[in-house]
């Protein structure tokens, strides 16, 4: 830190702030008089109309979601929306600006959905002059603009490079189904069975047979974030739900028809609520897993979901899907040119995603200077 800065503890450094009251979410309208912040990620989250609800900023304050840790610079009048909304208020010696950015620069460890802001009141703030706190700000400002437009472009050559793929794979269902054969899915394949169904908390253990849910089925891969394990007892009691190499594994709710194949590297596993597809001879995994995560499978699989209230995909859906079928030699051809523009898109997408974090990187390593006096 700076020589000859003042330093105080964070929360010497608010005044109190009277809120009227906070609109739950459920009541958010899309038009209003007053704008609604809350502590999600989007700057305005909706609208009110009773000016009494309204609370009057006559000089900038802080938004802090308490659970989230998104910070928001108001200098208008705003409702206070839902849970977990902190105001700071800050004291004449505090620039508000210079306030959002200390507390950007001094994230708390995640509490998950607990709250961080008596884990963060005590922290010390440096103070130099106002008119100093004021030309930090100014630099902080112009250097973020130029990140912020750079973040953007880089966000939305990201999607690009995701929608590519997609793209690729619509273009090739669209435009051959007519002329493939059609089967049931039921009939192209040696099992098509659903994962365990019933209570599981008090089975789960540390180490064992991994135990698939449907948060760990993504487009294409199986994510072991999160997995769970049960012993190999209850593993040999759930045979029907036994997942092997070269299986599918297919989302029943949430998002019906999302899939991927389970690797050999998984070695043993078995899952709950999932349905798993066995391919016979005429239907290779690669081929099914692209075509349930392609926008035209995706269309098979909704109009065959069944449900009102939630759309389940299962196993008698899956069993109906009429499933548009090349030959093998087809299917090997297609999916080993699908692979290769796969390949190429993941590559644009750890770009774009390094370049992203190459920015998240900038503009922390600005924050560090600017609170240790640095910035010039």
């Amino acid at each position: 830190m700076k020589a000859g800065w003042e330093v105080k503890e964070l929360s010497e450094c608010l005044h109190a702030f009277k809120i009227s009251t906070k609109v739950p979410k459920k009541k958010f309208k899309t038009k209003g008089d007053f704008p609604i912040i809350s502590q999600e990620a989007d700057f305005i989250n909706g609208y009110w109309d009773a000016e009494e609800d309204a609370c009057t900023v006559k000089k900038p304050i802080v938004i802090f979601g308490d659970h989230t840790q998104v910070t928001k610079y108001v200098d208008f009048d705003f409702v206070v929306g839902a849970d977990g909304v902190k105001v700071l208020n800050p004291k004449a010696f505090l620039a508000a600006k210079f306030l959002k950015y200390f507390i950007e620069a001094n994230p708390m460890p995640s509490l998950g959905y607990a709250r961080h802001y008596r884990h963060m009141k005590s922290l010390p703030i440096p103070l130099p002059p106002l008119e100093e706190q004021k030309r930090i700000v100014s630099i902080l400002d112009e250097a973020f603009e130029g990140l912020d437009r750079a973040r953007e472009n880089a966000e939305a050559n990201l999607k690009s490079a995701r929608e590519l793929f997609e793209g690729y794979l619509a273009t090739i269902f669209v435009k051959q189904e007519e002329t493939w054969s059609k089967y049931k899915l039921g009939s192209l394949c040696k099992r098509i069975t659903v994962g365990f169904v019933g209570p599981m908390a008090h089975k789960y253990q540390d180490e064992g047979i991994p135990f698939l849910r449907s948060q760990n089925v993504r487009p294409f891969e199986i994510d072991l974030k999160g997995i769970k394990y049960i012993d190999s007892t209850f593993n040999e009691k759930l045979k029907k739900s036994k997942l092997l190499p070269g299986d599918v594994a297919i989302v029943r709710t949430g998002y019906p028809g999302t899939a991927a194949s389970i690797p050999e590297s998984l070695g043993q596993a078995n899952c709950s609520d999932i349905v798993i597809a066995t391919p016979g001879e005429r239907l290779l995994t690669e081929f099914l897993v692209m075509f349930l995560n392609s926008d035209f499978g995706k269309r098979l699989v909704a109009a065959k979901s069944v449900g009102a209230a939630q759309k389940h995909f299962n196993v008698t859906a899956a069993k109906a899907v009429d499933f548009p079928t090349p030959t093998i030699q087809e299917q090997e051809h297609i999916v080993k040119t699908a692979s290769r523009r796969k390949e190429e898109c993941l590559n644009l997408e750890a770009l774009y995603n390094s370049k992203l974090q190459d920015i998240s990187d900038l503009r922390q390593s600005l924050l560090q200077k600017a609170f240790a006096g640095e910035l010039t």
